[in-house]
């Protein structure tokens, strides 16, 4: 059956949102802050976030050029990197688990790690030494399912249902058997602990989009 505008315009979004999340959860660069100070990355997760709006996230979305336009972009990725820091890999016990494997089982490296990288092989992904992150982390999560939204997008222009059932079996996988319930938990704690208002929205709308 075809899908209607509105139904694309949701898949569509899921992968914008996802892999812009992705993009926000990884280590913070200064092309992050760049494009927070000058407005990209608020307005794109607002574009990409509509369909799925709620709870005035998306009005905070708009505003977060507001929040950072007059502060050098320097400044502001010092703040990012400081947070991100604390949360991540600084605090004692550790406030924010990056990997799934953490999450789960208390080590890098485990039983969760090679489920997830399997699932990417079976997407066509092939997991190469030369990647900077293992693929549990959440941020490679994130980008894995905004490539499957994608997929889904793309075989339906084509046409194609086998590819369209067959990227939807993948997300419903990926989020029921790892990014739901490891992204939630990470997501209620960075709301909690971040001391930037730039995480805590972050976090907001990754909690959102996974009960969605």
């Amino acid at each position: 059956m075809e899908k209607s505008a509105r139904e694309m315009t949701v898949v569509e979004g899921k992968s914008g949102v996802f892999s812009m999340l992705g993009r926000a959860l990884s280590y913070p660069d200064k092309t992050l802050a760049d494009d927070l100070t000058g407005g990209g990355l608020g307005n794109g997760l607002a574009a990409a976030f509509t369909p799925f709006s709620s709870n005035g996230i998306l009005h905070q979305l708009t505003g977060l050029k507001n929040l950072y336009e007059k502060e050098p972009p320097e400044s502001v990725l010092l703040q990012l990197e400081k947070d991100y820091t604390w949360m991540c890999f600084a605090s004692k016990p550790r406030l924010v688990y990056l990997f799934e494997s953490i999450y789960r089982e208390g080590r890098l490296f485990q039983e969760s790690t090679f489920q997830i990288a399997r699932l990417y092989r079976e997407a066509g992904l092939e997991w190469v030494g030369e990647f900077q992150l293992p693929p549990d982390h959440i941020a490679m999560e994130l980008e894995f399912m905004a490539y499957l939204c994608f997929c889904e997008a793309e075989a339906v222009r084509l046409g194609d249902l086998e590819k369209e059932e067959y990227a939807r079996k993948l997300q419903t996988e990926v989020l029921g058997k790892h990014l739901r319930p490891f992204g939630l938990a990470f997501s209620q704690r960075m709301e909690m602990h971040a001391g930037t208002d730039f995480y805590r929205l972050i976090a907001r709308v990754l909690g959102s989009m996974l009960k969605n």
